[in-house]
């Protein structure tokens, strides 16, 4: 029987043992490529979840505000800003201007999907919101603070939608908050067709 020494089987492996071939080096690649894409979908996902659990916890903060507003100032209104559908914005100034809602920070007026910006404080620790710092729709008209409950108090003032250049928000619902202090979703579809937010609100603009 012929014996093969050591020096004669490392130069007949030598082509093996040098690295991976193509194929190999595909597959490694392609597994790679697979678990990034997994890993990337997975965080876009979470970030998606915080920024709805934070933009919930602010219509609950509002929501509350807005009920202690109704107690201790013994109004039979929710706060609204004088006019005819008045700008979302100035009405919650309204509720801003009064001690329910004093404590509330500018960021909780800005749903984190959405591209406004975070309104500044001034020397006295007050602000003011504009068009440009605050997300959320509010009553077009008065409402009463024996509403029933399910009636919509704010939401979001917009949702994603690319045909109409709308690149911000959540896609495909809107988080509200009730009269009874309540938060849940509506799905845009659920919407009637005559309306682009639910219930009675209207958005930066007011009624125009």
């Amino acid at each position: 029987m012929e014996i093969q020494t050591s020096q004669e089987y490392a130069l007949e492996n030598r082509g093996r043992s040098g690295g991976f071939t193509l194929v190999e080096l595909l597959v490694v690649i392609a597994i790679i490529g697979t678990l990034a894409a997994l890993m990337t979908t997975g965080v876009q996902n979470a970030m998606k979840k915080g920024k709805e659990v934070t933009c919930t916890n602010n219509l609950r903060n509002i929501g509350q505000s807005c009920r202690i507003y109704l107690t201790d100032t013994k109004n039979r209104f929710f706060p609204i800003a004088k006019g005819q559908s008045p700008p979302a914005y100035m009405s919650l100034n309204v509720l801003l201007l009064d001690k329910s809602g004093e404590d509330l920070p500018p960021d909780t007026f800005v749903c984190p999907s959405s591209l406004d910006e975070i309104a500044e404080k001034d020397e006295d620790d007050k602000f003011v919101l504009s068009e440009d710092t605050c997300s959320y729709a509010w009553l077009s008209k008065k409402l009463k603070g024996d509403a029933r409950g399910t009636t919509p108090l704010s939401s979001d003032d917009s949702i994603v939608d690319e045909e109409n250049g709308i690149d911000e928000n959540h896609e495909d619902f809107f988080i509200v908050v009730f009269a009874d202090g309540s938060v849940s979703k509506i799905e845009a579809a659920d919407l009637p067709e005559d309306r682009d937010l639910p219930g009675n609100l209207v958005g930066q603009d007011g009624g125009s």
